[in-house]
């Protein structure tokens, strides 16, 4: 019998709950989401917490999102 599939919204945040972080475009090469940033906003309307900051390197920029560890060790709200 075959897994239920898992949204888009749940994998971006069981990969958060690992404790990484993830730029678009690891979203892009690790899951095929192309979304991120909607992705992350979904997940903060449902009250996780979630961090990001702005990286600029070699004239480009991007974002770069986790969950903080003090909201990791509470158990993160679900």
């Amino acid at each position: 019998m075959d897994k239920p599939k898992r949204s888009q919204n749940q994998i971006i945040k069981d990969h958060l709950l690992t404790g990484q972080s993830i730029t678009s475009w690891q979203a892009i090469e690790l899951y095929r989401i192309a979304t991120l940033p909607t992705r992350i906003n979904q997940l903060e309307n449902t009250g996780l917490t979630i961090q990001r900051k702005r990286v600029d390197k070699d004239g480009k920029h991007w974002h770069e999102y986790w969950i903080d560890n003090d909201n990791l060790a509470s158990g993160v709200q679900s």
